[in-house]
């Protein structure tokens, strides 16, 4: 067997990730959170579109606005 043809046999091995069920939720409330301003037509969440360099800041804020909506959603 040559070096390049055992090169790509190392890589086709595949990798496997455990996410935990707080990690799930935490991901699912964040994309509900969104998804939930999107659709009221925040302030919010038409900034965080048009501000690409403040993306993450002003997601921060839509998660904190409407978390406690969301976290029962997300928890199904």
């Amino acid at each position: 067997m040559k070096l390049y043809e055992q090169f790509f046999d190392e890589v086709k091995r595949p990798t496997a990730s455990i996410i935990g069920r707080d990690d799930k939720i935490n991901r699912e409330v964040g994309r509900l959170s969104v998804q939930v301003s999107k659709d009221k037509e925040d302030a919010l969440h038409k900034r965080m579109k048009f501000h690409r360099d403040k993306y993450q800041y002003f997601k921060k804020q839509i998660l904190t606005k409407y978390k406690a909506k969301v976290k029962s959603q997300a928890r199904k």
